[in-house]
């Protein structure tokens, strides 16, 4: 009996102390928000994802106002980004209508808090993690930079730190064959251009802008703008490329350049939407936990054994995961290394090592690629 009423006891203080900490100002609870939003797109689908991402940034505005993110990064970096759709727990539709080609979608969305404040630690120690990447963003687009305007703000939001938009445009400008290259999706290019401008991921891409005739807009003096973008993602260490999505996307405007550009600026937050943003962060998760590919130059190594023996050195070095030999030949032995750390890490770890008799030098580094030389 009396141990009856010890237990009693102790599950009326736990109860009491959790009604006091709930009451408790200061005390850090999130929760949900329920929050109005509105969307536009081609089909209703369109719009009511449309929806969910201004729920959803309007949720991130809340976690980010409240900064309850910036506490640590007492996290795991392998932690797993979800999807920020996945924070948008319950909706209801208030308005469903369609004018023309396109259709308006108004909700009430039921948004985790929590769950975005995750996504966003998350994010945050993934970015640190790969010593925050520098993004260049390059977007052809004849009258206007809406598709790239969309891009940049998107990648901001989550944030990406990028090269400056003013540096990116100004490329934009020349009339240079190797620029063009670059921005019609050649990767080599791509990754050349990206890297001379100081970017460790440069996204290239283009769109191309219409007006569709449409018979119920033929009479309201409206027009149907419509805007196809196609953008790939490249790596500018070795040029492989990350990701490539395209997206359309229509809006109604009486100005038809108004129509095109609100049009351009749509496809861009669908190509966003479908899962270009999830590409990057899972390329970049990769990275993390499984190593980056360097190539390797080593000069100065005069025998077989010689060889051996430097490659058996850079196995044995922290962080490497393996070593794969290219080519061996007139003193110069060439390896391909995958490592878990940047660059730099890598090189700190390498230089001034001792091999036999000699003594591993760096001497340069230029993208993925170190040169050394063994003295």
């Amino acid at each position: 009996m009396k141990d009856l009423l010890l237990a009693l006891v102790m599950v009326l203080a736990l109860i009491a102390s959790t009604v006091l900490a709930a009451q408790t100002p200061g005390t850090k609870s999130t929760g949900e928000k329920t929050i109005t939003a509105e969307g536009y797109g081609a089909s209703k689908a369109d719009a009511l994802l449309q929806a969910k991402r201004t729920a959803v940034e309007e949720g991130i505005g809340v976690v980010l106002s409240s900064q309850t993110e910036v506490e640590n990064f007492m996290l795991k970096k392998d932690m797993v980004i979800t999807q920020s759709f996945g924070s948008v727990r319950s909706y209801t539709a208030i308005k469903e209508e369609q004018k023309g080609d396109t259709w308006y979608v108004k909700i009430s969305a039921v948004v985790s808090l929590d769950s975005i404040t995750a996504d966003l630690m998350a994010l945050k120690i993934l970015l640190i993690a790969m010593d925050k990447p520098r993004t260049m963003v390059l977007i052809q687009e004849e009258g206007g930079h809406n598709a790239e305007s969309t891009i940049i703000d998107y990648l901001q939001g989550k944030g990406f730190e990028l090269v400056d938009p003013a540096q990116a445009a100004a490329l934009m400008t020349k009339d240079d064959p190797f620029i063009r290259k670059a921005i019609e999706g050649d990767p080599v290019a791509a990754a050349k251009l990206g890297a001379e401008n100081g970017a460790e991921y440069v996204v290239v891409g283009s769109v191309k802008k219409s007006v569709l005739a449409n018979d119920v807009l033929k009479d309201s003096g409206m027009k149907s703008g419509q805007a196809s973008l196609t953008v790939k993602v490249v790596n500018c260490s070795n040029g492989r490329i990350v990701a490539t999505k395209s997206a359309t996307g229509a809006a109604v405007h009486i100005a038809e350049d108004i129509a095109k550009s609100q049009a351009a600026a749509k496809a861009a937050t669908n190509l966003m939407d479908k899962k270009l943003f999830e590409a990057m962060i899972t390329s970049f998760q990769d990275t993390v936990n499984n190593g980056a590919n360097y190539e390797i130059i080593i000069s100065g190594v005069k025998s077989y054994g010689l060889q051996k023996s430097t490659a058996k050195l850079l196995e044995d070095t922290e962080g490497v995961v393996s070593v794969t030999k290219r080519s061996f030949g007139g003193g110069k032995l060439e390896l391909s290394v995958l490592f878990k750390g940047t660059i730099e890490t890598f090189c700190d770890r390498v230089d001034s090592k001792a091999v036999d008799n000699g003594t591993l030098v760096v001497t340069n580094v230029a993208g993925n690629r170190v040169t050394l030389n063994l003295q």
